[in-house]
């Protein structure tokens, strides 16, 4: 005889199933075909009204793919060059390690305090959905690395200047 042992017992088909909304309305998403140019045609599961613009996850988020944003200059207005004076910012942002207050397991994570780099950076803070605390601040980390690389390069330039030296 072959085939899975569950012990006469059924496995629970919806133990792997994340409930992302509370209620009874089960329109919110919904599987699209995309075929972006000169690619191939792929399934995406989008918002059925541009009026849901959050996803709210409250555990981790693991991907197998990529996470892309949209980056195209027809999208884009305004557009400059960081300045040195911006850049110079990011010296001081003091990187900190801690533990969250309600992870039971201690676990130790590597960031920043969004208060302290409100101070330098308020375009990258904003305010975090949540029914425990009132007005939480995260920080936007996608739009720190613009900073850090421009500021590598700003360093890598002295440094190749000081070696002509």
């Amino acid at each position: 005889m072959s085939g899975a042992n569950y012990g006469g017992r059924q496995p629970n088909n919806t133990a792997y199933i994340k409930q992302f909304v509370n209620g009874t309305t089960t329109d919110l998403w919904k599987n699209m075909l995309y075929t972006p140019s000169g690619g191939s045609p792929t399934q995406v599961l989008t918002p059925t009204s541009p009026t849901y613009g959050s996803v709210y996850i409250t555990g981790d988020l693991y991907v197998d793919g990529n996470i892309v944003n949209p980056s195209d200059v027809f999208l884009k207005d305004n557009i400059s060059l960081i300045n040195e004076e911006r850049t110079n910012k990011i010296l001081n942002i003091k990187a900190s390690c801690f533990t969250f207050k309600d992870d039971p397991y201690g676990k130790i994570h590597y960031g920043f305090i969004a208060q302290d780099f409100e101070n330098e950076f308020p375009e990258l803070i904003s305010v975090k959905p949540d029914s425990k605390y009132n007005n939480l601040k995260a920080i936007n980390y996608l739009e720190i690395i613009p900073l850090l690389v421009d500021k590598i390069q700003m360093m890598q330039k002295e440094i190749d200047e000081l070696k002509k030296l």
